[in-house]
């Protein structure tokens, strides 16, 4: 089944034509990257702790969709959506705002990603496995900690550091083998698949500023100073894209969501691993 699994995760990002801009020049993304973790990882349960009650765990969203005690094995299915190198190219010429193209990413990419993830959520039921995907599920929440600041009951770049994808970056995005833009998907089924072994040990293995003090590329790149060499402010990234972003691009790009993405671009994580 993993094999399998995988091989359909890649056909629907190849042939959808959801993955595809509107004007059909180019797709979204380019082949994923998939991982698996078991829904018992002790990583979870770290998260919990971290980010707050309201974070569910993998076994709270089985229960939830199906009933208490539905499975107690099981399997975090994780993939990763490395954005195509034109939409990259855009956004890294910018400076302010985000790129008409960057913002159809994050807006109409990230509706082909929940498609994404409703197709392997009925994939999996269809082979008798119950499963589901939390981005997409009614439970879904954003919420405000003053923990933690802004955030959801469910994180996908967590759930793909859990899953051997990458490591996060100083300004909390996750840079995998293909970089730091991208997008992030996934499912929880009672299918119990082998984990995927992660290649580091530390949550900043793969960030440069983290291992050398050598980086910084996403602090300039911020408009708002939201990145220091102490970390990312969320609340002031939030406010940025909400009160300037969205009123400035989203009737003239057509979006609603435009997102920023500016500290993902013109940096050393950019497509890699910095280093490798």
């Amino acid at each position: 089944m993993k094999d399998l699994i995988i091989k359909e995760i890649q056909a629907f990002v190849n042939t959808s034509p959801l993955n595809y801009s509107l004007d059909k020049r180019y797709k979204y993304f380019y082949e994923p990257q998939v991982g698996f973790a078991s829904i018992n990882d002790p990583l979870f349960l770290q998260y919990k702790e971290k980010i707050g009650e309201f974070y569910l765990l993998p076994t709270d969203w089985l229960d939830s969709e199906f009933g208490p005690n539905t499975s107690r094995k099981g399997t975090v299915i994780s993939w990763v959506l490395p954005i195509n190198e034109a939409v990259i190219a855009t956004n890294r010429a910018e400076t302010l705002l985000p790129s008409s193209e960057w913002s159809h990413v994050r807006f109409y990419g990230e509706q082909f990603n929940r498609a994404l993830e409703e197709h392997i959520s009925k994939f999996l039921s269809k082979s008798g496995f119950q499963s589901i995907a939390p981005s997409i599920s009614s439970r879904w929440q954003r919420v405000y900690s003053d923990n933690v600041g802004h955030a959801s009951n469910w994180s996908e770049r967590h759930a793909a550091y859990a899953a051997g994808l990458g490591t996060f970056s100083l300004n909390d995005a996750l840079i995998t083998e293909r970089g730091i833009a991208h997008r992030c998907g996934s499912v929880i089924t009672e299918l119990v698949i082998e984990p995927t072994i992660r290649q580091y040990q530390g949550i900043y293995d793969y960030c440069l500023h983290y291992n050398s003090q050598k980086c910084g590329a996403c602090i300039n790149r911020c408009p708002v100073d939201a990145i220091t060499k102490d970390g990312h402010n969320k609340d002031l990234c939030f406010s940025y894209s909400r009160t300037q972003i969205k009123p400035a691009v989203n009737e003239i790009y057509g979006v609603t969501t435009p997102g920023c993405g500016l500290c993902q671009t013109r940096v050393p994580c950019e497509r890699h691993i910095p280093g490798k």
